[in-house]
């Protein structure tokens, strides 16, 4: 066999044995795991005080506003959400997760925004975009009737009708009309595992840590700043 023979079939075997490989590796989403959910805890490093801080942050957000009336000065609905507690938005794989769904392995449950809109009586309308079967989802408008930018959430449901809300009008947004105008845009629950330590980093830190990089970054062309609160001008870490 000439040398560039031998070498062309060199190269074709290489090739077909590399296709093999990326076909045998080929890789796809499995979904959500089955079994016992590993997350939802306290750091293992807490100690006795910051745990009984961290069981009682954990039992005010699982906690269920049912209710209208507040009760000192903690729970209770009013005048305008989109469910009746934290947790019954953020519980896969547990508490303090993301949106639930009945297909789940670990925790199968419903849309429970539909149930929380329709409790006591409310006079809410469910949107289209609230299924039983399809995630929690939060709506925000894109822009104001006047065509100003907007962005902010409006609340799926009021506590109008509610027999426990006495006197209360405030009107359900339109979302039908809404969505006809192409003005409505959606969130879902992220998971919240591990953002108490994203909270107590001081902005201190993080800004040494941008300094830090300064050279390196500015090499790659990565630029950017910290978004800051127009109130306190600390560093907003979350949205």
């Amino acid at each position: 066999m000439k040398p560039w023979n031998v070498l062309a079939a060199t190269l074709c075997i290489g090739l077909v044995a590399l296709l093999s490989t990326g076909t045998l590796q080929a890789q796809h989403d499995l979904g959500p795991r089955a079994g016992t959910p590993v997350v939802g805890g306290p750091y293992p490093t807490l100690n006795t005080a910051e745990q009984a801080i961290f069981a009682n942050g954990l039992d005010q957000f699982t906690e269920v506003n049912d209710t209208v009336p507040r009760e000192n000065g903690n729970g209770g609905l009013g005048p305008g959400f989109n469910s009746n507690g934290c947790a019954s938005c953020h519980s896969q794989p547990a508490a303090l997760g993301t949106s639930p769904s009945p297909t789940s392995p670990q925790v199968p449950q419903p849309n429970p925004e539909i149930a929380a809109g329709l409790s006591t009586g409310a006079g809410n309308i469910i949107p289209s975009f609230i299924t039983s079967s399809g995630p929690v989802r939060e709506a925000r408008f894109v822009r104001y009737s006047d065509g100003s930018l907007d962005g902010g959430v409006h609340n799926l449901f009021s506590i109008a009708g509610r027999t426990d809300a006495p006197g209360c009008r405030l009107p359900q947004p339109n979302f039908a009309a809404q969505l006809l105008s192409n003005n409505v845009i959606f969130r879902i629950p992220t998971p919240l595992f591990g953002l108490g330590l994203v909270e107590n980093t001081p902005d201190a830190v993080l800004k040494a840590n941008l300094a830090s990089t300064a050279s390196a970054r500015s090499k790659l062309n990565i630029g950017g700043s910290f978004n800051t609160s127009g109130n306190t001008g600390n560093i907003t870490k979350f949205g």
